[in-house]
């Protein structure tokens, strides 16, 4: 499968936000990639949000850790 360095996604968005904005994504699937967006607010609470991966962590539980914040469980047998 190719992977492509930028991405457009269906984003959605409510009435009142602004009509274009800067924001962030993250992947929680392999590779587990992150990325810098600008999103364009559309009619019916919906959005197109397009930008460029900026970076890949090594794993789900780092994926994890970098949207909520928390810290990485501790898991008996693993050392990542």
């Amino acid at each position: 499968m190719i992977r492509l360095p930028f991405f457009i996604r269906r984003v959605p968005t409510l009435r009142g936000w602004p009509f274009t904005y800067k924001t962030w994504t993250q992947e929680m699937r392999d590779p587990f990639r992150r990325g810098s967006a600008r999103v364009v607010r559309l009619p019916f609470k919906h959005g197109v949000g397009f930008g460029w991966w900026t970076e890949r962590l090594p794993s789900e539980d780092h994926a994890l850790v970098a949207v909520l914040g928390t810290p990485k469980p501790y898991i008996p047998g693993r050392d990542d």
